[in-house]
């Protein structure tokens, strides 16, 4: 890949993060604002510059990629409580999204719920 200025290149990652907007990229690469408009068109037919591009959005893309299993192993270890700033009301919410990923209860049990029944109660209930 040829050599591209500090501009250039400010100019290729501002494109990508901003969604494409050429005019943009090259103002916030450092371009006067009256010329950034012809200065963003030309920057995108130079080869190398193309080329960057296309590099960097692949290395974004690749870094910004979350696996279901990395979600799913991410709820799990919050519900554990096993996060530094883990709480009751994170590991709830944690717990919540497993359930709602699984497809939540069975609809097909029954699930009575005795709201009037103490703790210990419920406890004694499981067996």
């Amino acid at each position: 890949m040829a050599k591209m200025t500090s501009k250039q290149q400010a100019f290729c990652e501002a494109y990508v993060t901003n969604g494409g907007n050429a005019t943009q990229a090259a103002i916030v690469a450092g371009y006067s604002d009256k010329a950034a408009k012809e200065i963003g068109c030309q920057n995108l037919t130079k080869p190398n510059i193309a080329e960057y591009i296309a590099k960097f959005k692949g290395e974004a893309t690749e870094r910004a990629l979350v696996t279901v299993e990395d979600v799913v192993n991410g709820l799990l270890h919050e519900a554990r409580g096993l996060g530094e700033d883990t709480s009751t009301s994170a590991r709830v919410a944690a717990y919540k999204a497993l359930s709602d990923y699984t497809g939540g209860f069975d609809s097909n049990k029954n699930h009575n719920v005795n709201v009037e029944m103490t703790h210990e109660e419920w406890l004694d209930s499981l067996g």
